[in-house]
C-alpha cells in the first residue's frame, strides 16, 4: 500500500520564501528625495502600486540631474523590497529590474549602490523557479564592493539560498550562521531581517532532521517578529508553513492543520497574496487536512487551488519524498 502518496508539502517552503525577507530598503538622503519617497511609498501602502509607478516615471523623465534620478532608482528599489514582503513576487521583480536599470545607468558594475535591488531580483527569480537567472544575478552580488554588515548579510543569505536548494547543507549553515552574525554587527539582530535568518536555519534543520534546533530557531524568529516593527503579514505566514513543517515531521499532523489554518486566514485577510506563495499554503494545507480524515474541507482547498490556474511554476514537492529522506516512510 502506498503510503501518503498524496501529501504534497509547504512543508517544502523553498528557503527564498523566507530568506526574501532580508530586504533592506534605501534611506534618502536629501530633503526631495525623503517626500518624494514618502508620497510613493504611502500609495503603495494604500495598494495604489500603478499610480506610485507612473508618478515616479514622471519624475524620472522629467530629470537630467543625477541626484533626481538616483534617488527615482532607490525608490524603485524600495517599492519592490515592500511588494516582496507582501508576497507578491512578480511584481517585485519587475521593479527591482527597473530600480537595477536606473541605478545602471550612474554606478559602475561593482558599486554597492546595485547590490539590494540585485539582491531583490536574485530572490524573486528564485522564488518562481527561475534558478538560472536567479544564479546570473546572485554572481554579480558576489562582485560588488561590500562595504557594510547590512550588504554582507544579504549576500551570506542570498548565498545560503542556493546552497540550500542544491542540497549543500552544511555550507548553507555557515552562510545563514555568518548572515545571521552580520545582521547582529550591523545592530539589527531584533528585526525581521535577522528573524528571517533564522527561520532559514530552522529550515535547513527540518531539512537535517535537527528537530530540536529546528524548533529553537523557529521560536527565536516568532519572538523577534512578533515585536519587530518591520515584520508583515507574510513573514508570519511562512513562518507558520514551517513549524508545520516540523509538526509532520514530528507525526502532528493535528499541530500541522492547525498552524496552516492560521496562515491561511492571515493570507485571505491580505489585499492581494502572489499565487505562488498562495499555492504553496493551499497544497499543503489540503495534504493535512486528508492526513486528518478532513476530506471535505480538503475538495473545497482544492477547488481554490483549480481556480489558481496551472501551475507554471511546479515547484511543489511531494510530502513523502522529504518524509522518506529522513527515516519516516519505509
Amino acid at each position: 500500500m502506498m503510503r501518503t502518496s498524496r501529501w504534497y508539502s509547504l512543508l517544502a517552503v523553498s528557503v527564498c520564501k523566507i530568506c526574501a525577507q532580508g530586504m533592506i530598503q534605501y534611506v534618502p538622503s536629501t530633503p526631495a528625495c525623503v517626500e518624494l519617497n514618502h508620497s510613493v511609498m504611502t500609495q503603495v501602502a494604500n495598494g495604489q502600486v500603478a499610480e506610485a509607478e507612473a508618478a515616479l516615471a514622471k519624475v524620472l523623465a522629467s530629470s537630467a540631474d543625477h541626484a533626481q534620478i538616483s534617488c527615482g532608482g532607490f525608490i524603485l528599489n524600495n517599492m519592490a523590497a515592500t511588494t516582496a514582503a507582501l508576497g507578491r513576487v512578480g511584481e517585485a521583480e519587475r521593479l527591482a529590474e527597473r530600480s537595477l536599470k536606473v541605478l545602471e545607468g550612474i554606478y559602475p558594475p561593482d558599486d554597492a549602490m546595485l547590490l539590494r535591488p540585485l539582491q531583490i531580483l536574485a530572490a524573486t527569480r528564485f522564488e518562481q523557479g527561475k534558478r538560472a537567472k536567479a544564479r546570473e544575478v546572485f554572481k554579480r552580488m558576489q562582485v560588488t564592493r561590500v562595504q557594510s554588515p547590512e550588504d554582507r548579510a544579504l549576500v551570506h543569505g542570498m548565498a545560503g539560498s542556493f546552497l540550500q536548494s542544491e542540497g549543500k547543507r552544511r555550507e548553507a549553515e555557515v552562510e545563514f550562521l555568518a548572515a545571521f552574525r552580520a545582521w547582529v554587527a550591523a545592530g539589527r539582530e531584533e528585526t525581521g531581517d535577522a528573524a528571517s535568518i533564522l527561520a532559514c536555519l530552522g529550515s535547513l534543520y527540518i531539512e537535517e532532521h535537527r528537530l530540536d534546533e529546528a524548533r529553537g530557531m523557529l521560536d527565536r524568529a516568532e519572538t523577534i517578529f512578533s515585536n519587530a516593527s518591520d515584520a508583515v503579514p507574510m513573514d508570519r505566514i511562512k513562518l507558520l508553513q514551517l513549524r508545520a513543517s516540523l509538526h509532520t515531521r514530528q507525526g502532528n499532523w493535528q499541530g500541522a492543520e492547525q498552524d496552516l489554518s492560521e496562515a491561511l486566514s492571515i493570507a485571505d485577510r491580505q489585499s492581494k497574496i502572489d499565487s505562488i506563495a498562495l499555492r504553496s499554503l493551499l497544497t499543503g494545507y489540503a495534504a493535512v487536512l486528508r492526513k486528518n480524515h478532513r476530506g471535505r474541507e480538503a475538495h473545497t482547498i482544492d477547488a481554490r487551488l483549480a481556480a489558481l490556474g496551472p501551475d507554471l511554476n511546479r515547484q511543489v514537492v511531494d510530502v513523502t519524498d522529504l518524509l522518506a529522506k529522513s527515516g519516516h516512510v519505509k
